[in-house]
């Protein structure tokens, strides 16, 4: 655990002024006037509940985080940025910043909505840095896509026959519409999540969604005719 903690600044001393990892955790779990863990802690922990215990002091309750969401958060730098090497960086500050403002989480807000809240904080600051904020607004030359009222963004595209060509068709999208693509399917969240971490409300969410969508089956067909052709 310590290599994965002090790459993030949190070393031994620090270490050793926390509290003992079992015991936060436990606290953060029991519930009952007896002591005892109520039957849902014998389940895995939740991210909540781990990140509310890492709050506390549980060095243990942040490794596990760390585990659970290290490969998705990854993606969603590299599939946005580039190099590879900054990517890493931005996903480096992402924890250091959740590590540096553990104690301001409250337990009723989602995991990975906080999570993401901070690592689409530092993708703005990094597309403002570089002069591309601008990349960010929404591509008002695009027509209104229509669709029937029932019809759900994920059921438009079937991505399990999209294979490798994924990640060229995504470099194709703007950067808004990349954004919220990825954290509904790298990082599994829920329109209203993304919306959240965003900043943003549910209707634009849903809407850089279906152009998205619509783009990426664009590409797709555009690039079958080119098989299709030679």
């Amino acid at each position: 655990m310590r290599p994965v903690l002090e790459s993030f600044g949190v070393n031994r001393h620090h270490e050793e002024t926390l509290v003992n990892p079992d015991d936060a955790l436990d606290a953060s779990l029991t519930n009952s006037k007896d002591g005892q863990s109520p039957p849902a802690a014998k389940a895995e922990f939740s991210d909540e509940a781990l990140m509310a215990a890492y709050a506390s002091g549980n060095l243990q309750a942040f490794e596990a985080l760390y585990l659970r969401h290290k490969d998705p958060l990854l993606r969603y730098f590299i599939r946005q940025v580039s190099p590879r090497e900054t990517a890493e960086e931005l996903f480096q500050e992402t924890w250091q910043s959740l590590i540096k403002n553990a104690k301001s989480y409250k337990s009723s807000a989602k995991f990975t909505t906080y999570l993401y809240t901070i690592a689409h904080s530092r993708l703005v600051d990094f597309y403002r840095k570089n002069g591309r904020l601008g990349e960010f607004a929404m591509d008002d030359q695009y027509a209104e896509l229509e669709a029937t009222k029932d019809s759900q963004p994920e059921r438009l595209l079937d991505l399990s026959q999209l294979g490798e060509q994924l990640l060229a068709a995504l470099d194709q999208l703007a950067a808004a519409q990349k954004e919220v693509f990825i954290l509904k399917f790298e990082a599994g969240m829920t329109v209203p999540e993304i919306a959240e971490s965003l900043g943003d409300n549910a209707e634009a969410v849903k809407s850089r969604l279906r152009y998205a969508i619509a783009n990426l089956k664009g590409f797709f067909k555009a690039e079958e005719l080119k098989v299709e052709s030679n």
